[in-house]
């Protein structure tokens, strides 16, 4: 009997001679979790596996799900800004997940995911979290996916092999969802509110929107103006450097006014130590780590943190960069009375050392 196996394929890039070397000694069919690729991308895909030997391919709809669990977890843990992308990564455990799901409901006994850029230990260890006696299988270096681009609503992960040297520069081209900042100096910025509520992200300039609709909003008017754009080296978990290239406009945006929200209602100490949590909680995503219970445990933590993260924030969109330029909140920590004093006198040492707590136990007491 042959084994069945469930190969997940991302839109953007062309699966057809892996499929083809697992199609061998294994029954493939292929999954395609839509994170919020282009439709047309999503169709190609579905039908170059049918071609290259896939008994059957299967479409989820997943945009929806993705925004809600994943994209605003990470946005309250301030996760996807400057320097660490998240992308490919944040996707990684949604689509372990829907292959575990999927190899259950139709008798596959392994599963493999060909992306442009592989990463088997991450993919293993997250679907280890789901099934423990599912097997992964390794794509061999000779039938990676060569080029192309993997997007979703969080963000696009460029892969073209003429710009893995470092020093290279990048064709202008190359981008898609962000405009180059240097050639729109002229340009007027863009000003947006961004309501959140309990740290998840719900209207933009006080008109309601699911986190989906909110974040492609977002994207649009943050890549115009080119914020987003990451040229970066990073350290991949087998030890090798490489460059990675990525875009993330509207996340970036989004952790931006998060971040700056926590520091209008968040007390100093809970700050540093949000800090640490969101640094470990980007860790184990990006090393394929959803499933353990430090990021359950951080999760509880962030959940905790969150209460009173509600209010407006202004940003400014301009030059390729997300400035925030106003925040407000019922849930504000700044004393306005304490703020705007002149004395000369000086404050004795338990006053000081109380005021942060008096302010929070009053703001906690009002609300």
């Amino acid at each position: 009997m042959t084994d069945r196996i469930v190969v997940a394929c991302s839109a953007g890039v062309d699966p057809a001679a892996a499929v083809e070397h697992f199609a061998v000694d294994h029954e493939v069919l292929a999954l395609v979790v839509d994170l919020g690729g282009r439709s047309r991308e999503v169709d190609a895909v579905r039908e170059r596996v049918r071609a290259a030997g896939a008994v059957d391919a299967v479409v989820v709809d997943a945009k929806t799900e993705y925004a809600d669990r994943y994209v605003a977890a990470a946005v309250r843990a301030n996760a996807g800004g400057p320097g660490r992308p998240l992308v490919p990564a944040l996707r990684l455990p949604i689509v372990a997940d829907h292959l575990v799901r999927t190899a259950r409901q139709l008798g596959a006994d392994a599963v493999a995911h060909l992306t442009a850029a592989p990463d088997e230990v991450a993919l293993t260890t997250t679907v280890a979290g789901h099934d423990p006696d599912l097997r992964v299988l390794p794509v061999p270096a000779g039938v990676v996916p060569v080029g192309g681009t993997e997007h979703d609503v969080w963000g696009r992960v460029l892969t073209t092999r003429d710009v893995e040297d470092p020093w290279a520069p990048v064709d202008s081209s190359a981008w898609a969802r962000t405009a180059d900042a240097a050639t729109q100096p002229a340009s007027e910025p863009d000003e947006v509110t961004v309501t959140f509520e309990h740290g998840v992200p719900v209207a933009l300039d006080g008109q309601r929107f699911p986190v989906l609709r909110l974040l492609r909003e977002l994207d649009a008017l943050a890549g115009r103006h080119g914020v987003g754009r990451h040229d970066l080296v990073v350290d991949l978990l087998d030890g090798r450097k490489a460059r990675r290239l990525a875009e993330t406009p509207g996340a970036t945006a989004l952790v931006a006014a998060h971040r700056d929200l926590e520091r209008l209602t968040l007390e100093r100490d809970v700050l540093r130590a949000k800090d640490d949590a969101d640094r470990a909680w980007a860790d184990l995503v990006d090393g394929g780590r959803w499933s353990s219970g430090l990021r359950r445990a951080l999760d509880a933590f962030i959940e905790e943190t969150q209460r009173h993260v509600s209010g407006d924030v202004r940003l400014s969109l301009h030059g390729g960069v997300a400035s925030v330029v106003g925040r407000r909140s019922e849930q504000s920590l700044v004393d306005f009375e304490l703020a705007g004093a002149t004395t000369t006198e000086s404050v004795p040492l338990a006053d000081a050392r109380a005021r942060p707590t008096r302010t929070a136990t009053r703001r906690d007491r009002a609300n």
